[in-house]
């Protein structure tokens, strides 16, 4: 996997620094898109929260109180600049797959145990969807393979289905999210040489977790559920600050589904040794999130990415103190990470984060080869903690 050759590569490099008399390989560079890869799974909404209805057996809930069925929009960003044919792959694995890269997992034996009112529900999740298509001479950034889009319907046996059972088939209370892996492979039917990359796998998890203030339920029950928990509902708001100090909560506030983080484009920085600082939400973005420049072989472009103010967002977590045996509450706020690649060309940085700099921009030197009429692309994948993801990109033409 790549993540094994980068860190070889850190490795490698430190013994070829150390004693030059060695004979040393050459690494792909994690920051360079040259043949297949697979650089971000998004998925609206990232997060899915249940009911605690979902802890009583489907034919002992109370009726009254319908349950919502959760249409997840999945897209998925897969780049082969050498073009040629894509079979594209994806598929929503359960954590007690038998294989945890989902290689071999046939779902055929946990479809056949489930309902038969929910078998061709399950069925569309987890048997891989194959489509077949053709990268475009002038896709946009460059090599994007396409159609990358799914949608898939959770409906309440879904849910029912990945929350775990008991030996006597009763769901499991878990203050633990439940979290199958969505699972996209683009493998490219023209390269047949071995010594080329043909294929790429990617894996994100998908959190399905509890919902213990859930609205769908009256609040006497939410209270008497979170009062055998041992937790407090909060009857107003946590103040920002305390949220700020990332400490423990003394309450737990209505609980809000993470959101993707809300990229809006990028700001041309004017001059690349004064890089903006921070975290940039309070000026209009100068490119969209899919722009097209023409430049100069050779240029250098600065740009820094422009969110919406609450794309970072504050929520809690529901954790348990090994010492009192006791479930805690803590307050944290999402850091944003953002992850550089190209084409061609160099990028300043392949990772920006505010905890380990103070700005998230970068510059990106093009090549000085580079032909009138040639395209390239630079990408942008921003992460939160919490399974969020967006996605914005940069395509050069050269004059």
């Amino acid at each position: 996997m790549r993540a094994t050759k980068a860190t070889a590569s850190s490795i490698v490099l430190a013994v070829c620094g150390a004693a030059a008399n060695l004979a040393c390989t050459n690494f792909d560079r994690e920051d360079r898109i040259e043949d297949m890869r697979v650089l971000a799974v998004r998925m609206e909404p990232p997060e899915i929260l249940y009911s605690p209805l979902f802890l009583q057996p489907a034919a002992q809930r109370p009726p009254g109180f319908p349950l919502p069925t959760v249409d997840v929009q999945l897209e998925f960003f897969a780049f082969d600049p050498r073009g040629g044919r894509v079979e594209t792959s994806v598929q929503l694995c359960p954590d007690n797959a038998e294989d945890n890269s989902c290689r071999i997992y046939d779902p055929s034996d946990d479809v056949a145990a489930e309902p038969p009112a929910a078998r061709d529900e399950l069925a569309a999740l987890l048997t891989p969807v194959v489509t077949e298509s053709e990268i475009a001479a002038d896709a946009t950034p460059i090599g994007r393979v396409l159609p990358a889009t799914a949608t898939w319907h959770l409906t309440p046996p879904v849910i029912d289905f990945f929350i775990d059972d008991d030996n006597r088939g009763n769901p499991i209370p878990s203050i633990f999210p439940q979290t199958p892996r969505v699972v996209v492979e683009a493998r490219n039917l023209d390269i047949v040489e071995p010594a080329e990359v043909q294929k790429e796998r990617a894996f994100k998890r998908l959190p399905i977790s509890i919902d213990l203030t859930s609205p769908e339920l009256p609040p006497s029950v939410v209270e008497d559920l979170a009062e055998g928990l041992g937790i407090t509902l909060c009857e107003a708001p946590i103040p920002d600050e305390e949220f700020l100090e990332q400490g423990r909560a003394s309450c737990l506030e209505r609980r809000l589904p993470n959101h993707n983080p809300g990229l809006l484009g990028f700001k041309i920085e004017p001059d690349p040794e004064q890089m903006s600082e921070g975290y940039l939400s309070d000026v209009a973005p100068d490119l969209g999130i899919g722009s097209l420049l023409r430049a100069d072989p050779g240029a250098l472009i600065a740009v820094t990415p422009v969110f919406t103010p609450d794309a970072s967002e504050q929520y809690q977590v529901i954790s348990f103190d090994i010492d009192t045996s006791k479930i805690i509450l803590l307050n944290r706020v999402e850091d944003l990470a953002c992850t550089w690649y190209s084409t061609r060309g160099d990028v300043s940085a392949s990772l920006t984060a505010l905890q380990q700099r103070d700005a998230l921009g970068v510059t990106w030197r093009l090549p000085f080869e580079a032909q009138a009429g040639e395209r390239d692309s630079m990408v942008l994948v921003v992460l939160d903690q919490r399974g969020g993801t967006a996605v914005g990109e940069i395509t050069v033409e050269y004059r």
